[in-house]
């Protein structure tokens, strides 16, 4: 009998390689699976493996509201096992832990190997203690970082990375390793790593080996290797991966180093492989479900089992042989990563780019053989390979004419039936940095309702970007001069999710990458983009694109387009709603 049948686990993610691979592997063992995720738009919730399925993230959410919203899941449902397959839930997780009420199993390090296992600098002086080999290198501060001079001490390129993936502190934003190859690009590295400590090393010739274990009080029971088939030459994670044969010495390695900690858990420690010298060093280690997890599910080694099994039941069940001829790959990253390739090579040379693209292409055939296996595809589970597919031309589909603006149209009568069918109270203008657009459409849209019968509305606006009590732009500031509206003394605000759901009202956005942030990161909003009211006259419209670095001939242009859009939306509330 299954022994797990029946109990509950709640995943964290939003994926479909770690997280959409977890729910799958623990609902085949019988589990009921829950879960939180990051994205509302993401492919692996249509999965019909899922019970219950939250939406609770950072973009809309403080972390204290994330933790609270959190905490009263987990002491509601008293699930058997807590599962992150990703960073921005396992760091608060560990002060939940603490304070809920239930006996629940968390897959989780312990608090004293949080610096060995995420902190790229105490993964290296671990690795060292372990006489594991790393590459050369050392902690500058960002500020001191300078190409020419780094470079003649350890070469080029350089390999700079932050110390971790996510901040504690800001976990919104996922921090990038860079290969520098030019002063430029250290210049910008180092814009974007202001006031932070890196990790600057040397750069290892080769290519990635990932080696995959559970283990149990620093004893490793189950292992898996993979390499990347295709090598993105910015580094990151590859979309098509093979299994490979566990090199010994780097099961030692991993062995050694889970054995210093007595480490409890799964982990994937990344190397990189010379086949020249057949030197190895260790890159990193990840301390959770990871990209590749679902090539190792598929070649045998069933890690999220074995963890629920171990966890959960105390079974320790050995797993090093698997099959050698297991392909997987990211399918949507896969069609991009090819295309992306092949217009590299077009412009030096077309016979390669013909060949390499038919290589890549004729891959797809060891789909036939059965050891070839994309991520998000399961026959018992086809929606999110369905839904992953469609979002690979649903671009292209939507901007053809008719389709556009039936869709248009569409929308706008959505809205008309949800403002006719409650009160509107509320009216917020948002864009992405509240210091452009909707200060703008928001005084307009005031002043030209003052004295009229929806002057009793309370309107305000607020950006995605979560910096907040920024000034207006300055050219801004004179362009909503002409329209005798002062931006002077706007300050900028975020948009939590407790007010853009507030009862009784409406959002109007700006652009796609607007529509996105509020349908992928916020719940039960009734919202518009002002481009769908654009008057005919000017034409077509899917976005009112922001000004931000562009020309004072387009903020004319843009801050036309919404006077003229706020005139529509005044009309359209006045004819369908009831003061």
């Amino acid at each position: 009998m299954n022994k797990l049948y029946q109990k509950s686990a709640l995943v964290f993610g939003e994926d479909t390689r770690s997280f959409l691979t977890v729910i799958r592997s623990l609902h085949r063992q019988g589990m009921l699976v829950d879960v939180v995720c990051f994205s509302n738009n993401s492919v692996a919730l249509s999965s019909n493996c899922i019970r219950n399925a939250y939406g609770l993230n950072y973009q809309s959410m403080s972390p204290s509201e994330w933790n609270k919203a959190v905490t009263d899941i987990l002491n509601k449902n008293a699930y058997d096992l807590v599962i992150p397959c990703d960073e921005r839930a396992l760091f608060p997780l560990l002060d939940i832990k603490d304070a809920i009420q239930a006996e629940t199993k968390f897959a989780l390090p312990e608090r004293k190997d949080l610096g060995p296992l995420f902190n790229k600098v105490d993964t290296r002086t671990t690795a060292q203690a372990c006489d594991v080999p790393v590459a050369s290198g050392e902690v500058l501060p960002s500020d001191k970082l300078d190409f020419e001079t780094l470079a003649k001490q350890y070469g080029s390129p350089l390999v700079l990375k932050p110390t971790q993936s996510y901040e504690e502190e800001q976990l919104n934003k996922r921090q990038s390793v860079l290969i520098a190859k030019s002063a430029e690009s250290v210049e910008q590295f180092k814009i974007e790593n202001a006031d932070s400590d890196i990790l600057v090393e040397s750069y290892f010739s080769g290519y990635g080996i990932g080696v995959s274990i559970l283990a149990t009080e620093g004893e490793v029971s189950a292992a898996f290797a993979h390499a990347r088939v295709s090598e993105p030459e910015s580094g990151g994670g590859s979309s098509y991966r093979k299994a490979i044969a566990i090199d010994p010495s780097m099961l030692y390695a991993c062995q050694k180093f889970c054995m210093h900690l007595n480490y409890t858990g799964v982990a994937m420690f990344e190397f990189k492989y010379n086949p020249n010298t057949h030197d190895w060093i260790l890159i990193e280690v990840n301390a959770r479900f990871w990209g590749s997890l679902p090539l190792a599910v598929h070649a045998g080694v069933d890690f999220p089992a074995l963890l629920a099994k171990s966890l959960l039941l105390g079974i320790k069940e050995p797993k090093l042989h698997y099959n050698l001829s297991a392909y997987a790959r990211r399918f949507s990253a896969d069609i991009y990563d090819i295309k992306k390739e092949f217009d590299q090579l077009k412009s030096a040379n077309k016979f390669k780019a013909f060949s390499q693209l038919l290589k890549r292409l004729f891959s797809f055939t060891r789909l036939l053989t059965f050891n070839d296996k994309i991520d998000s595809f399961a026959w018992h589970d086809p929606k999110p390979f369905l839904n992953e597919a469609f979002d690979l031309v649903k671009d292209k589909l939507h901007g053809l004419p008719y389709i556009r603006t039936q869709r248009q149209s569409d929308r706008i009568s959505q809205f008309k039936k949800s403002i006719a069918s409650q009160p509107v109270e509320n009216v917020l203008f948002v864009c992405y940095g509240n210091i452009m657009r909707s200060p703008f459409a928001r005084a307009l849209f005031e002043k030209k309702t003052a004295g009229t019968k929806l002057s009793h509305l309370n309107v305000d606006s607020f950006g995605f970007h979560q910096i907040e009590n920024r000034n207006a732009k300055p050219a801004c500031v004179d362009m909503a001069k002409t329209y005798d509206i002062d931006l002077t003394k706007h300050q900028s605000k975020w948009l939590p999710q407790s007010t853009a759901s507030m009862p009784n009202t409406i959002i109007l956005m700006f652009d796609m990458k607007n529509e996105y942030l509020l349908s992928s990161y916020y719940n039960d909003t009734t919202a518009i983009s002002l481009a769908d009211l654009v008057p005919e006259r000017h034409g077509f419209y899917r976005e009112i694109a922001d000004p931000y670095g562009k020309s004072q001939e387009y903020l004319e242009h843009c801050y036309q387009l919404i006077n003229d859009s706020v005139d529509n939306l005044i009309h359209l509330l006045e004819a369908n709603i009831d003061v």
